[in-house]
């Protein structure tokens, strides 16, 4: 289901929450360096349909959750449901999209543990016209595994609107009305 786009509304349901500041220590800054390339690898693996990239953001039992201005309607499980859905997503798009992704926030929980927060813009060019998609917000749980790459462990997806019929769901968005 989708919902208007209002503002505040990942906040107000708990699903971009802002923590406290921390203090940022040397040893940190390699780890949101890392997180932050975490983020562009994943924008780029979708933008050039690289499955085996995209794979190897998340952990194996990682999960992917997905909003539309309202509660997660859509959530996969493990490493090959997301690269399953991932194929299945881009086989519906013949555009060419790219993924900014921006504004990360990053808050450590350990050596090997973080969250993080960020934003997205999303285009799409296709030869005719190059039309914003979806703005959007990502929350995250990560973990650095045992060869030393930070993985999502947890990545949610909250688009504010999306332009056409988005995936996953039966609706158009807001060039639809």
């Amino acid at each position: 289901m989708r919902y208007p786009a209002k503002q505040r509304w990942a906040s107000a349901a708990d699903l971009l929450a802002l923590p406290p500041r921390q203090a940022v220590t040397p040893d940190d800054l390699a780890a949101r360096a890392a997180i932050g390339e975490l983020y562009a690898r994943y924008g780029i693996a979708h933008d050039e349909i690289d499955l085996a990239a995209m794979g190897d953001v998340f952990t194996e039992g990682g999960v992917l959750e997905v909003s539309i201005g309202g509660p997660v309607f859509e959530r996969h499980t493990g490493r090959a449901a997301i690269v399953n859905n991932f194929a299945r997503v881009t086989a519906t798009q013949s555009d060419q999209r790219r993924h900014a992704i921006s504004n990360v926030e990053v808050t450590m929980a350990g050596p090997a543990q973080a969250t993080s927060r960020a934003y997205g813009l999303v285009s799409a060019a296709n030869g005719e016209t190059l039309n914003l998609v979806v703005s959007c917000a990502y929350t995250a749980d990560l973990i650095r595994e045992a060869d030393g790459l930070w993985r999502f462990a947890r990545l949610w997806i909250g688009m504010d609107d999306y332009a056409g019929k988005a995936p996953g769901t039966q609706e158009g968005g807001a060039q639809d009305a």
